[in-house]
């Protein structure tokens, strides 16, 4: 019987049906509009939101936090729309993911997401 499934599948003109537990495969901009919608009600801090607007490029505060980078040391710093340069010291970078993860529960982000946010922070990291 398998190999008849296998035909079947192989055949251009036939799809197996999804199960309800297949989930599509989402692009990373509907996984950072995903996550960006779910954290948006969510109160923190208003660091951490300039924080989470800037690694979602969202618009969350004024001034709006353009950019972060990582110091060799683990520490973040930041810059405002406006500035010339990153001057705002954020706190470390450890400690922001560790705030990720802990907001992931409140606002009940699933894997991609928090993944997203994740590797917006290792992208940052990377820019030292």
């Amino acid at each position: 019987m398998t190999p008849v499934i296998r035909q079947v599948a192989k055949r251009p003109s036939m799809r197996l049906p999804m199960t309800p537990n297949d989930t599509p495969i989402r692009s990373p901009d509907a996984i950072r509009q995903s996550c960006a919608a779910k954290l948006r009600g969510i109160e923190i801090s208003g660091q951490f939101i300039a924080m989470l607007g800037c690694l979602l490029r969202e618009n969350w505060t004024t001034p709006m936090l353009v950019e972060m980078v990582s110091t060799s040391d683990g520490h973040l710093l930041g810059r405002c729309e406006g500035e010339a340069s990153c001057q705002a010291f954020l706190g470390a970078t450890d400690d922001l993911i560790r705030n990720i993860h802990g907001v992931a529960k409140v606002a009940e982000l699933d894997g991609d997401e928090v993944g997203y946010l994740v590797a917006r922070v290792t992208e940052v990291k990377k820019r030292r």
